[in-house]
């Protein structure tokens, strides 16, 4: 870098570091802590007299809300592959498509602090919702590859991403800090755009080290958001037909719900074939962590030029999944437990504002599923409550099954590795002739206190969640 530019970027992050002036660990968070500002269509129930107008309402609720009917939490349109390469932010792209080799030769930290300059977002820029998604997940990438992808950690966030990025993540009011929905599902494309959004015809934009295995963890979660994208629709007509006290349109509904959740389970478990366990703990995992909960980095993170005082924040975590979250506010799930009650709500702020403003209308009390089916169970009418009660609790046993193999996931993928990992140094330290505790306790003790990349220990919260689910079940 040359004089002059050095002495420009100086005094650029001296008169940012001047003007914001924030001296507290959680401001980046609370930017996300957008305010709720009511639906812009009143949810079916207190709008419709017909029902064969209801498909055609919801569609438009969900619409309002940046969730498609056919696609649901992820996008109406294509991800964008790249940001114009005539703009301004062309030198982020272009970095961008050396970041696998930069990883690989372990110079991205150099790569980026000789490539970058600082980029102010003006008013008029990223107005189109693709760039803006787009320059979130770049950011956001080459962020997280600067501080976890060469060794020791960085404990701070250069200027020339930092600036930005906050800059954009405040407009957009999310997190400066990488999310499910932006590792995910902002950054596919399709071979076929007349085919469906599931493996063999989509693709990942960008990844960190690259590889089959890092490319197919991220498409499996792509293919369960796509697949579950209809089960928003028949969940917002099931709190319809229950509020009109229509049982079996009621039925109908959840047993669709239940279909869909087969489905989803069934993608769910092409993690087994088609990610390796390894490959995904020493290779991927750790690009997603956050710096929250992370005993790598103790005290937080510092964002240069945005602020003298290190922030906090979670990694992306399946938690951040706007569609997991549906389901549990539909069937009115409740995490209270100390185990997962305040990371559970802190997780909504991790999520895309419109998305987390639809759980709160498909929430709202009143409409409550789990209210509907004790209320209407309790009728004379024997074999309309044995059905209702039986699709209800298909839909409540199916969620657990879906918690139960996401908890092999986590065993096998991170810590069997764990132990796996304890056992490799052992051996290698008694090959070597160093003196080892012999604690055989060591391993377990290290796999049960295990953390996931949003900052919780892994265990104990998800078979939490497990058992906050069994309990929806109705008798």
């Amino acid at each position: 870098m040359d004089l002059v530019n050095d002495e420009c970027q100086a005094h650029a992050v001296s008169q940012h570091d001047v003007s914001t002036g924030h001296d507290d660990s959680t401001f980046l968070f609370r930017q996300s802590l957008l305010p709720y500002y009511g639906p812009e269509l009143p949810h079916p129930c207190e709008h419709l007299l017909l029902d064969e107008n209801i498909d055609h309402h919801i569609a438009r609720l969900l619409a309002s809300y940046s969730v498609d009917i056919n696609r649901g939490f992820l996008p109406s349109v294509d991800p964008l592959p790249h940001l114009p390469l005539s703009s301004k932010f062309a030198c982020w792209e272009l970095l961008m498509m050396d970041l696998t080799r930069y990883l690989h030769a372990k110079n991205i930290r150099s790569a980026i602090l000789s490539r970058l300059k600082i980029v102010h977002i003006e008013q008029n820029d990223l107005l189109d919702e693709s760039e803006l998604h787009r320059a979130l997940l770049v950011l956001a990438v080459l962020s997280h590859a600067f501080v976890w992808g060469e060794k020791p950690i960085s404990t701070y966030i250069p200027s020339c991403l930092a600036i930005p990025w906050v800059e954009i993540t405040k407009r957009a009011n999310r997190p400066p800090v990488l999310t499910h929905s932006l590792i995910a599902l902002s950054n596919w494309k399709r071979f076929d755009v007349e085919k469906p959004i599931e493996l063999g015809n989509i693709a990942m934009l960008n990844c960190f080290l690259s590889g089959i295995d890092e490319a197919n963890f991220y498409l499996v979660i792509i293919e369960l958001e796509f697949h579950g994208a209809k089960a928003l629709k028949h969940m917002l007509r099931a709190q319809y037909f229950a509020s009109k006290e229509k049982v079996n349109e009621l039925v109908n509904e959840l047993k669709a719900i239940h279909s869909i959740q087969k489905t989803i389970f069934a993608t769910l478990v092409k993690t087994f074939d088609e990610v390796d366990p390894y490959i995904f703990y020493n290779r991927v995992r750790h690009f997603l962590a956050g710096w929250k909960g992370n005993p790598s980095l103790p005290d937080g993170l510092l964002y240069e030029g945005v602020s003298e005082t290190r922030q906090f924040l979670y990694g992306a975590s399946a938690a951040q999944s706007s569609l997991i979250a549906a389901f549990d506010v539909f069937f009115d799930v409740k995490h209270d437990s100390e185990h997962t009650r305040e990371f559970i709500s802190e997780m909504r702020f991790y999520m895309p504002p419109k998305h987390r403003q639809f759980l709160e209308i498909l929430g709202i009390d009143k409409y409550n599923i789990n209210h509907f089916v004790k209320k209407l169970t309790s009728s004379e009418q024997v074999q309309q409550e044995s059905e209702l009660l039986h699709a209800y609790n298909a839909c409540i046993d199916q969620l657990v099954t879906f918690r139960n193999r996401h908890i092999q996931i986590v065993t096998l993928y991170i810590l069997a590795q764990i132990r796996k990992n304890d056992y490799v140094q052992l051996d290698s330290k008694q090959q070597t002739d160093h003196p080892v505790n012999s604690n055989s306790k060591h391993s377990d003790e290290t796999a049960s206190s295990a953390r996931g990349t949003g900052g919780t220990i892994l265990m104990p919260f998800l078979k939490t969640c497990r058992d906050e689910t069994i309990i929806q079940r109705l008798h």
